[in-house]
């Protein structure tokens, strides 16, 4: 109509619901506070306290939090990761028959770092899901006036949230860093930037509250959850070392052992002797290595030996620390593997 500026039309789109997060509590230093009495840092935060003290992730995520724990991650068991993975695939398939709407979108696990790249990983082999699961905690307790728990939880929430972070399975967020369950290792007792991946890349970084992922995931295969693990102990190999921790864990009954091996995967005589000791009474066993970096390989042939571990029916770790072998070879035993299956997990993952 001449002169007569025709109305736009007012169309009112849907907002997208923010992503759900749920979040689990189990402890370590991000839940703790100093104790004046006790002279240390002490379990104290509960989970819904460490979500209070960032509010600001409400405009980043729906949030629901699980109280499973409130431990040093020193006092974790291979118990707990029997139910902590349990509860964790109830949550992921009771999700999958909700309406969309109403679904888990990504979880966050808080956790001590002593032993969060072993919980890490064990979820890893055993929660079955597409939804990113990441695990973070911190070096300083709450009550740290440079507290890195809050930037660090806040960073986990964005990663667990971020639509890109499927299908990428379990994650360490610490420092602004994300590192792949199977790759990431703590590598200094007190500093903020603690944590690095073995094979020196990482999966992403979150900057200034950007997730960019840029990463390739490793390969990953998982166990269905069993009902127990066997005990595996780990054994250490050090100059002037004998088979006395070995027999110890003979004795208290060990299904399998990790060697944690120098070099490429050596150990002395007298551990050599104890192994093929081990080795005849069906003991399963594992070599893997002290050193951070690198594979354990067949490379020496003299007794202790690379080559003369593997033909005495030992299995190579590859690049897995011991920690990871153990829980390797927890999973796998308690699975029924045994023989080329049992050596196949280990060389060809």
């Amino acid at each position: 109509m001449h002169g007569v500026e025709k109305a736009r039309e007012s169309i009112d789109l849907p907002v997208p619901a923010l992503p759900h997060v749920h979040l689990f509590a189990t402890g370590g230093t991000i839940a703790m506070r100093l104790d004046p009495g006790q002279g240390g840092a002490a379990p104290a935060v509960s989970g819904a306290d460490l979500i209070g003290a960032v509010p600001e992730v409400a405009r980043i995520a729906r949030l629901s939090v699980e109280e499973f724990s409130n431990i040093p991650s020193e006092h974790m068991t291979p118990g707990l990761w029997l139910r902590l993975a349990a509860r964790l695939n109830q949550v992921v398939q009771a999700s999958q028959s909700r309406p969309r709407s109403s679904r888990v979108d990504g979880i966050v696990v808080t956790h001590g770092t002593d032993t969060m790249e072993e919980t890490a990983f064990f979820l890893d082999l055993t929660v079955r899901c597409q939804l990113p699961i990441v695990l973070t905690g911190a070096q300083r307790p709450a009550s740290d006036p440079r507290a890195d728990g809050p930037a660090n939880l806040r960073d986990a929430i964005r990663v667990a949230a971020c639509p890109e972070s499927q299908g990428r399975g379990v994650m360490i967020v610490m420092h602004g860093e994300i590192h792949a369950a199977r790759e990431a290792l703590k590598m200094d007792t007190e500093d903020l930037d603690a944590f690095d991946s073995h094979s020196g890349t990482e999966l992403g970084r979150v900057q200034a509250g950007t997730v960019h992922l840029t990463g390739q995931v490793p390969p990953r295969r998982t166990f269905s959850l069993p009902d127990h693990l066997p005990r595996v102990d780990i054994v250490p190999m050090y100059a002037g070392a004998d088979d006395a921790a070995l027999q110890a864990a003979l004795a208290r009954g060990a299904a399998g052992l990790v060697i944690a091996a120098v070099g490429a995967g050596n150990v002395n005589q007298a551990l050599f002797d104890g192994i093929n000791q081990a080795l005849r009474q069906g003991v399963a066993v594992v070599i893997a290595t002290r050193v951070p970096h690198g594979l354990v390989r067949p490379l020496y042939a003299y007794a202790g030996g690379g080559v003369s571990l593997r033909e005495a029916g030992a299995i190579m770790a590859g690049d897995l620390t011991p920690q990871k072998a153990r829980v390797l070879l927890m999973l796998a035993l308690a699975t029924g593997e045994q023989g080329e299956a049992l050596r196949a997990r280990f060389e060809e993952s």
